[in-house]
């Protein structure tokens, strides 16, 4: 069974059909003030406690490894559907909170879970390499295992709206890139909106199709530039475009880049569900 689901493919575009101001979150963790936004809380008041209940393990443990864990402003995909080349959306408020209450929850229905959209760019170099990025210690989640380079959640509608989903200057994906991978935007052409990719019970993920004007090897000297205390990736994985299917059986080489060098393998890790549905869907 796949651990990802594809949502939407064949559109270029991408726009908001509906905005819906009110936050999807028990009150309890609000992340934005209520007065203006109101509130609209899962369906299910147990869901409603456990979120809360879970927030609160979340937050002592962050507290007692000295870890920050901040409650951010998120979207939440409510509808969707393709029209004529665009991806069209239904969102609503929520919080990272609120994510965190329900990500891990197989046996949740759409309206008990957050469902926050998130971005990803399937991100080519000039030398025909897919770039993805080993999870450093830094992530709380998936630690370890190979994602897309720029992926990262859209954090505030109001600001970005379909500007942000179209990737116009400067825009998540925009940010996520520069942040993971460290190219800025006269570095790379697109980001053009090609896919809408689920990670099963997770968010789902819009998938930017985007180049480099740098090579494999100019992209690990941009990488290495960030500070080691900074570094979302603790290395960066290079699949050949041509034969990604046969790299990522272990069949041919791929490159694996880290702060020694660049070497030629066989590669044996472990892809994030997003990127694997990406990978599949746009290869």
């Amino acid at each position: 069974m796949n651990d990802y689901e594809v949502l939407a493919t064949d559109f270029s575009q991408a726009g908001i059909d509906n905005y819906d101001p009110t936050v999807w979150t028990p009150e309890e963790v609000m992340a934005r003030d209520p007065q203006h936004y109101g509130v609209l809380e899962p369906e299910s008041q147990e869901v409603s406690q456990d979120i809360i209940d879970i927030v609160k393990e979340q937050r002592e443990e962050a507290e007692s490894s000295g870890a920050e864990f901040y409650n951010g402003p998120l979207i939440r995909v409510q509808e969707h559907e393709v029209d004529d080349g665009k991806l069209k959306l239904d969102i609503q408020n929520t919080n990272y909170f609120s994510h965190v209450g329900t990500r891990k929850r197989p046996e949740l229905v759409k309206e008990d879970r957050a469902d926050p959209l998130s971005v990803g760019a399937h991100l080519i170099t000039s030398d025909n390499y897919l770039v993805l990025g080993e999870r450093s210690g830094l992530v709380e989640l998936g630690g370890g295992e190979y994602q897309l380079a720029g992926a990262g959640f859209i954090e505030d509608t109001e600001l970005q709206y379909e500007r942000s989903l179209n990737a116009q200057p400067s825009s998540p994906i925009h940010r996520e890139i520069e942040e993971e991978v460290n190219l800025d935007q006269t570095q790379i052409t697109g980001p053009v909106p090609s896919a809408l990719i689920g990670a099963v019970h997770r968010q789902p993920m819009l998938i930017y199709e985007t180049e480099t004007v740098l090579d494999s090897e100019e992209v690990r000297d941009e990488w290495l530039e960030i500070d080691q205390d900074e570094k979302e990736f603790s290395e960066l994985l290079f699949l050949p475009e041509e034969d990604i299917t046969q790299a990522l059986e272990g069949k041919t080489d791929v490159l694996i880049a880290d702060n020694e060098g660049i070497k030629n393998e066989r590669y044996e890790g472990e892809l994030r569900p997003h990127a694997r549905g990406a990978i599949e869907t746009l290869n």
